[in-house]
Formats: C-alpha cells, sequence, structure tokens
C-alpha cells in the first residue's frame, strides 16, 4: 500500500452504467424486493389459515415443506430448480431456465419460512374474537381483511419484507448455479471477481455492499422511533 496505489478508480468502475456490478445490483436489488413482498403476499393467507385450522394435517404438512428448502444447502435447492425448469413449463411452454425468474422462484422457496414466522406470531396472538364481532356487525371479509387484520399484521409484515430483502440481497449460495450472463447478482459478482483474481474490484463491491446495508439499517433505526413496535426486527 502507498500513495501511489491510492485510488477510488474501482469505486468509479462499479457504477458505470455498462458494468455488470451495476448490472448485479439492480438484478438483486429487483429479486429481492420481488421475493421480499411476494413472501409476504403468500404468508398472510398462510397464517390466517394457520389461527383457524391450526390442527389440520396439510397445515402441518405446508409448515414442513415450507422449511425444508431453507434447511437444505443452496446448492441442492439450485440444483432442484435446474431440474424443475430445465424443460419449458407445460401449457405456456416458456423455459425460466437462465432468466431472472427462476432464481426469483428459488429465492421464494428459500426465504419464505423467513417472512412467514413473524407474520405467523403476530397471528397467532390475535384474538379471532375481534373478527367474529365484526362479522356480526355485517362486515365481510374484506373488511375485515382491510380494517382488523392487515392493521394489526403490519409491523409483522414490513419486519418480513426487511429481513427478506437484507437476506436475499447478498445471497450468494443459491443463486451460484442459477445465473447466467446478464443475470448475475451482488453475491456471485464478488465471488467470480474474487476467483479470477480481480480482488481489487471485489473489495470494491463488497465494501459498497457493507456501507449500503449499513446505511440500510441505520435509515431504519432512525425510522423505528415513529414506527409501531415489531416494525424493525432488531428493535422488537
Amino acid at each position: 500500500m502507498s500513495w501511489e496505489t491510492f485510488s477510488w478508480q474501482g469505486y468509479i468502475n462499479i457504477f458505470k452504467p455498462q458494468s455488470s456490478v451495476w448490472r448485479a445490483f439492480t438484478n438483486s436489488f429487483f429479486l429481492s424486493l420481488m421475493a421480499a413482498v411476494i413472501i409476504v403476499l403468500i404468508s398472510i393467507p398462510l397464517a390466517y389459515w394457520g389461527q383457524r385450522d391450526s390442527s389440520s394435517k396439510l397445515y402441518y404438512v405446508s409448515k414442513v415443506m415450507m422449511d425444508i428448502p431453507y434447511a437444505l444447502p443452496g446448492v441442492v435447492l439450485s440444483i432442484a430448480c435446474i431440474l424443475i425448469f430445465v424443460k419449458p413449463l407445460p401449457i405456456v411452454n416458456v423455459s425460466l431456465y437462465g432468466t431472472l425468474w427462476i432464481i426469483l422462484f428459488a429465492y421464494l422457496a428459500r426465504f419464505l419460512t423467513v417472512g412467514f414466522k413473524p407474520i405467523q406470531s403476530s397471528m397467532l396472538q390475535m384474538d379471532v374474537a375481534l373478527e367474529e364481532a365484526a362479522q356480526l356487525c355485517g362486515a365481510n371479509f374484506t373488511q375485515r381483511l382491510r380494517d382488523i387484520l392487515i392493521p394489526l399484521l403490519a409491523p409483522s409484515v414490513f419486519a418480513g419484507i426487511i429481513l427478506v430483502f437484507l437476506i436475499a440481497f447478498n445471497e450468494l449460495t443459491v443463486s451460484a448455479l442459477l445465473w447466467s450472463a446478464g443475470k448475475e447478482t451482488v453475491g456471485v459478482i464478488i465471488f467470480n471477481m474474487d476467483e479470477s483474481g480481480d480482488a481489487i474490484m471485489a473489495s470494491a463491491v463488497s465494501v459498497v455492499v457493507v456501507l449500503l446495508v449499513i446505511v440500510l439499517m441505520l435509515i431504519l433505526s432512525l425510522l423505528g422511533k415513529r414506527l409501531p413496535k415489531g416494525v424493525i426486527p432488531w428493535q422488537s
């Protein structure tokens, strides 16, 4: 290390429009945000079902199936996704292999349990009598969902989104076998740079990722004072 080697060039190269790193950041942001939103949309009806029929064997099997992709090594899940989607989908005849959508599917399978747990916990703490009272007053399911369930579940929903987003954004093991040219993620691009000997760019990207996560967590922590309890997972 010397003043001759002190340079911002590595960081400048990251944010060039034609840079693969910039594309990887865009892909990771899209995939992690989409996965987080879709997972909470799936988790709300699942948690509601569990509250109403927790003794159901089908619900128990669903919870076990939800936990398996998270417990398995990411490489195993990636191979499973390749075997499922290597051929075009029936009826629509569209292939997901080699696209961002196969990575999104893997993220949904991998992190569904992460987003589901806080919503399930919040749902189990809700008294069924609240919804029953609204039903006796003539409120249909949509009205009960809008006026009772969603407001009470909002903190856990945001907590689930934050958890899934932060974990998925830096994910490597699942996307390592599913990425293709132009479909790189942040974890993949850092790993490939390090393996190819470009330690300077790999280090620069890693520093930027760490700074982004720190800034995001600081902003959320500052906003946590104005948000309902439970929205920020590490402050609940």
